[in-house]
């Protein structure tokens, strides 16, 4: 189970590699333009609300549900959320707290057009890396790592990178933000799962609690 774990995990990063090669090619705000040109109203929706895929608090409160069902998958979660958020927002506020988001450079440059959702939140600052889409990472990568078929993978990585995708299509990151924001979510995921519940490290926790396996 372990070795295949692995597997999944370098399978996970081979999606990003075509995402960093294309950045080597294309300016970040021209991948992000592009994006933004293909809007309509359908785009609109879709995105507006499935950002929120991403968001703490929506996480936050699935995993509260999850306790009742599948506690050891709940609190697993939310070590994932917690420490990925953790992470990304010390490298937001303390490492690259001087990076703006598109659009502050594109309120910046008359030069360029774009067109913003109806209803979208403006944020100027802290964008690198994607909050949200480290969340939906590390939330959808720990179900992915307990899914029990493919199908159920494929669907959880999907909505992973739909999230990302919403970050962009709405304006709120570059492509940089969402591929590292991405590599951080999955990667805390992966290494809370293969540490932290297959070498049993947290299983004085679940005793402790009396939680049992459902």
């Amino acid at each position: 189970m372990q070795k295949q774990n692995f597997i999944h995990y370098f399978t996970f990063i081979s999606l990003l590699v075509p995402l960093l090669i294309l950045q080597l090619f294309y300016p970040q705000m021209d991948i992000l333009l592009f994006i933004n040109k293909q809007h309509q109203a359908l785009y609109d929706a879709m995105c507006l609300y499935g950002t929120f895929l991403g968001d703490g608090w929506f996480i936050v409160a699935l995993s509260l549900c999850l306790l009742f069902f599948k506690p050891r998958l709940a609190i697993l979660i939310l070590l994932a959320y917690l420490l990925s958020s953790a992470i990304t927002q010390s490298l937001k506020h303390f490492v690259f707290f001087e990076s703006n988001r598109p659009l502050w450079h594109l309120q910046n440059n008359p030069a360029l057009s774009y067109y913003l959702v109806p209803g979208t939140d403006a944020s100027y600052s802290f964008s690198f890396p994607s909050g949200h889409t480290t969340s939906a990472f590390a939330f959808f990568g720990m179900l992915y790592f307990f899914a029990e078929n493919n199908g159920m993978r494929q669907l959880w990585m999907l909505l992973a990178f739909f999230t990302g995708f919403t970050r962009m299509y709405l304006l709120q990151h570059f492509l940089i933000d969402v591929t590292v924001g991405a590599f951080i979510g999955f990667t805390t995921a992966f290494v809370v799962y293969q540490y932290l519940y297959l070498n049993a490290k947290l299983d004085f926790i679940f005793k402790k609690w009396n939680i049992s396996e459902k």
